[in-house]
């Protein structure tokens, strides 16, 4: 029996196309057809198959229904604050899966905020005001996180860290997401608003320290309700985000105490990168961090910042037993809490059904218990 064809909005297709970045050619590849074939969905001369339909929604990820709609979405251009690759300078075009990902942080955003308004959560995220100097400003969001530097040198190791930044700006309220995009893809980005501001970070291929970094940055472009256009960063406003992140991890006097004490150093050659791990190891900061901080403090070479760029020194250690990455475990990973603890407390109030919780969650109803749980064991 042949397949039932679906007679889908040929405009709506190219729209998607465009706005995923990919060609017809990418396109034939990942739904397994020739760009002749794309060309005729395109054209409107052919209609895919159902099976073709749902590669073409996965392939440009958007659901099915989208290419019924009887006209082109009239969306909103998408803005965030957007950190590039490691090297990359200027602008540069967002991927298909950046742009992805950027409208699927989006969507969640939005669900989230529209909880929180529903339980009358709607009072804006009070975000520590931005000054001048970076430094001063990590000492505020120090304050409004009531951070402990010497808690972050306790810590178990580079990771707890990564754990114990998402967590305190979760219980500010701050939306946090982990996604996993390339190992070139952006390291992150941020979507201001006022009631739920989003960070999202790319976990593959970064350590976990960088991890903490690319947070920190995403922080320091909300602190400005920075709503910049992707692909056209300002490498000014780039800098300051890193120079706010160096020196929440590494204040200036605690650094100065250890150089003295343990290091029995006040200046970094350009060549010491042993200097730079133990400090790394201290701070549990990426060795990129460390440098950069004793750079702007004028403790070390500038040529410091390309030698641990390229040494093979950092990595995080494998980690041995654990538990068992269920479904919901992944979920909080991927979500944060502060998403599924909206959508459950919008779920209890009648607000939201249980049905579209699950579906906005991506787990079945057992699942979602245990998240609630986990979630209660978090407090």
């Amino acid at each position: 029996m042949a397949a039932k064809k679906q007679h889908i909005n040929p405009d709506v297709l190219v729209w998607a196309m465009k706005q995923a970045g990919m060609s017809k050619v990418q396109l034939a590849d990942e739904v397994h057809v020739t760009p002749s074939v794309v060309e005729s969905w395109a054209s409107g001369a052919l209609a895919p198959g159902l099976i073709q339909l749902r590669d073409l929604a996965k392939a440009l990820r958007r659901p099915t229904s989208l290419f019924f709609l009887p006209h082109v979405p009239s969306a909103t251009p998408v803005r965030a604050a957007f950190r590039k690759p490691i090297g990359v300078r200027g602008t540069r075009s967002l991927t298909s899966e950046e742009n992805a990902e950027i409208r699927i942080a989006q969507r969640r955003q939005k669900i989230a905020v529209w909880a929180a308004k529903s339980l009358g959560q709607d009072n804006p995220v009070s975000l520590p005001k931005r000054l001048a100097s970076t430094s001063k400003t990590a000492g505020l969001v120090q304050s409004w996180l009531h951070w402990d530097v010497k808690e972050q040198v306790k810590a178990s190791g580079k990771s707890a860290v990564t754990k114990l930044v998402r967590r305190s700006l979760e219980d500010q309220g701050i939306m946090i997401v982990q996604l996993s995009m390339n190992s070139d893809a952006c390291r992150g980005f941020s979507i201001y608003d006022s009631v739920v501001p989003l960070i999202a970070y790319n976990s593959t291929g970064h350590v976990s320290a960088a991890r903490t970094f690319s947070i920190l940055h995403e922080l320091g472009h909300l602190l400005s309700h920075e709503q910049a256009v992707c692909d056209s960063p300002n490498d000014a406003e780039e800098r300051w985000c890193d120079r706010f992140a160096a020196a929440f991890l590494i204040p200036e006097h605690h650094l100065r105490e250890y150089m003295v004490k343990y290091l029995k150093v006040d200046y970094v050659e350009a060549d010491d990168v042993e200097s730079v791990r133990r400090i790394s190891n201290r701070y549990k900061a990426s060795f990129q961090c460390v440098a950069l901080r004793l750079i702007d403090l004028g403790l070390a070479e500038k040529g410091l910042y390309r030698a641990v760029s390229s040494s093979p020194l950092e990595f995080d250690k494998p980690a041995f037993g654990g538990e068992a990455q269920t479904t919901p475990l992944v979920r909080i990973r991927q979500y944060g809490v502060t998403y599924p603890r909206l959508l459950l407390a919008a779920r209890d109030r009648g607000k939201l059904h249980d049905i579209d919780a699950r579906k906005y969650l991506d787990v079945n109803g057992e699942e979602l218990q245990k998240i609630r749980q986990r979630l209660a064991e978090e407090v």
